[in-house]
């Protein structure tokens, strides 16, 4: 998962990332709500854990902004000095997913991680094809099929192909399919994701009369809708 951060103490910050690139996780470190909010605004995270005090405001008014915008559904860890019960409930109402105390114990935090991965993100177990919505992913010949149809793609194509199929319905940065698909961030002069979405969509029928429709979210990146309304833009 790409894992958001945002916690003020550089050691434990560094401490978290660290811990988490340990399990097979990559993160993003935010030391303040200023830094983080306007980062919703080009990536997407699949997990963020929160410091409860932060030095511009608490992690509870962030949390609420979090489930009020597009990425309300992100899951969310609180860290927290607070023993207190009803602070605790007070986050958890807040919409968070869990928490833990600190200091950290890292097998526990991971334990926790794991948790809220195997029940949000369900752990894919097959190497073999996949089928999301009706479409099959076989990725020894890199062919996706489909009822009437079959195309072969190029690695880059496919990788980016099956990523958006398997995060359906979600709104994913430009920042995050690059990181995904060619490992490195966006270069906002390039046109390379552009003309790969432009081949996907168009090869596996995406457009605006399918039921199925890859489009744009204006300055963020892309979605695949499933079973779209018609009309809705493309």
């Amino acid at each position: 998962m790409h894992i958001g951060i945002l916690e003020d103490d550089e050691l434990l910050a560094n401490h978290l990332a660290s811990v988490l690139h340990s399990a097979g996780h990559t993160s993003a470190i935010f030391n303040s709500a200023r830094t983080f909010l306007p980062a919703l605004n080009r990536n997407t995270f699949d997990l963020l854990v929160f410091d409860w005090r932060l030095p511009d405001q608490d992690g509870i008014k962030v949390l609420k902004h979090l489930r009020a915008s597009f990425q309300g559904e992100t899951p969310v860890i609180f860290l927290t000095a607070v023993h207190d019960e009803q602070a605790i409930v007070t986050a958890l109402e807040a919409g968070a997913d869990d928490y833990c105390v600190k200091p950290l114990r890292p097998a526990e935090f991971l334990a926790r991680v794991a948790a809220l991965q195997r029940r949000i993100y369900p752990t894919k177990q097959s190497v073999g094809p996949q089928t999301f919505n009706g479409y099959t992913f076989d990725p020894m010949t890199r062919v996706i099929s489909w009822e009437g149809g079959q195309a072969q793609f190029s690695g880059k194509e496919f990788e980016l192909a099956r990523f958006l199929f398997e995060n359906s319905d979600r709104s994913i940065s430009r920042e995050r399919l690059m990181q995904e698909v060619w490992g490195r961030e966006d270069d906002p002069f390039s046109r390379t994701l552009d003309v790969h979405i432009s081949r996907v969509r168009s090869r596996l029928g995406l457009g605006s009369l399918s039921p199925i429709r890859l489009r744009s979210v204006h300055g963020f990146g892309y979605q695949l809708i499933t079973y779209a309304a018609p009309g809705q833009e493309e």
